[in-house]
């Protein structure tokens, strides 16, 4: 049985762009995405994003967290079967200093051309998250639902929906 796995994910805004980590274990291994992991029993999701945000770059200047999304996020193998489910508490904050690598992976920060100049790159939704959410003013907290499939070379984006409630 496939458990449901909370996740505290953030995008993180530096002053020369934006802050990726580029994968070093499955199952994302290799594709920039979102600074993030999971979230731990008892702990709360803004104390989560910022104890992951501080492992994953060694920042010590996260500033003006605020989260915006709830997303329902089902992984699929390439048999078809369920083989993950994430519920993704998606976060965005300001960063100033960070280790370019890590037991994670590496980071660097990308412009907003950057991203779309090597959108291939980066894990699928957690650009369709980035894209969605990086100018998002809006107070309220919004749910959504991706799948992604694994097609046994990368990941395909199978659906990400906004219209749910």
């Amino acid at each position: 049985m496939t458990q449901i796995t909370p996740i505290a994910i953030t995008i993180l805004q530096h002053p020369e762009g934006f802050l990726f980590i580029k994968r070093r274990k499955a199952p994302y291994e290799g594709l920039w995405a979102l600074v993030g992991g999971k979230i731990a029993m008892g702990e709360h999701i803004p104390s989560a994003a910022e104890r992951e945000v501080m492992e994953e770059t060694s920042s010590q200047s996260l500033t003006d967290y605020r989260l915006h999304a709830i997303v329902s996020e089902r992984l699929i193998d390439t048999y078809g079967l369920l083989s993950g489910h994430f519920l993704m508490f998606l976060g965005s904050a300001k960063i100033l200093d960070f280790k370019d690598s890590n037991r994670e992976g590496d980071l660097a920060v990308f412009t907003m051309d950057a991203v779309r100049e090597n959108s291939a790159a980066f894990l699928p939704s957690d650009l369709e998250m980035f894209q969605r959410f990086v100018s998002h003013e809006d107070k309220a907290i919004e749910y959504h639902e991706a799948e992604l499939v694994y097609t046994g070379g990368g990941y395909d984006l199978n659906y990400y929906r906004d219209d749910i409630l």
